[in-house]
C-alpha cells in the first residue's frame, strides 16, 4: 500500500499498462535489493558462526559478498529514486522560491537523466570491450569481467528512465 500510494505520489499511472509494468519493475528491483541484502547476511553469519565452532570457513564467501553489495545496491538505487527515499540534500533548494524550486528540479532531473544515460552508455561500451578480450575476474571466483557490468548497466539505464520520467512529470505540471 504505500509503494503504491509512492508512486501515485510520483505521477505513475498503475492503471495503464506501462504504468503497471514500470511499478511492478520497480517493485522488482527493491525486492531483488531486499534479498540479496538479506541473503548477504545469512552468508555472512554462516561463514562465522562455521569459523567458530571449528568447520573452517566458506572460503568464496567474502568474495560474494563484496559482490552481492555492490549488485543490491545498484539494483535498490532505481528503486529508491522511484519511491523518493533516496539520499536528497535540499538546503539550497529549501530556500528558493517556489518557480526557482521548479526550474531548480528540472534542470537537476535533467543533468541527472543525461548523466545516468551516459554512464549506462560507457558501461555497456566497457562491457563489450571486456567481452571481447575474454577478460576474467581471477580470485577464488573465476568468471567473466563484464558481468560485473550488467548491474551498472542496469541501473544506469533505470535511473536515466526515472529522472526522465520525473522532468516530464514535473514539466507537465508546470504547464498546467
Amino acid at each position: 500500500m504505500a509503494i503504491q500510494q509512492a508512486a501515485i505520489g510520483t505521477g505513475i499511472t498503475i492503471r495503464s499498462r506501462p504504468g503497471r509494468f514500470y511499478h511492478q519493475l520497480m517493485n522488482a528491483c527493491g525486492m531483488l535489493a531486499a534479498l540479496l541484502f538479506g541473503g548477504m547476511a545469512l552468508l555472512v553469519c554462516a561463514d562465522v558462526v562455521m569459523r567458530n565452532v571449528g568447520l573452517g570457513s566458506i572460503a568464496w564467501a567474502v568474495e560474494a559478498t563484496e559482490y552481492i553489495l555492490m549488485v543490491a545496491t545498484f539494483v535498490a538505487a532505481p528503486w529508491l529514486l522511484y519511491l523518493n527515499d533516496h539520499i536528497r540534500v535540499d538546503v539550497v533548494l529549501r530556500a528558493l522560491s517556489a518557480p526557482m524550486q521548479r526550474r531548480l528540479e528540472l534542470a537537476t532531473d535533467l543533468a541527472c537523466c543525461v548523466i545516468c544515460a551516459v554512464l549506462a552508455w560507457q558501461t555497456v561500451a566497457v562491457a563489450h570491450d571486456t567481452a571481447a578480450q575474454g577478460s576474467l575476474v581471477f580470485k577464488v571466483l573465476v568468471f567473466p569481467e563484464w558481468w560485473l557490468n550488467l548491474p551498472m548497466v542496469f541501473s544506469c539505464a533505470l535511473l536515466a528512465v526515472e529522472f526522465a520520467r520525473r522532468f516530464i512529470n514535473l514539466l507537465t505540471r508546470e504547464a498546467h
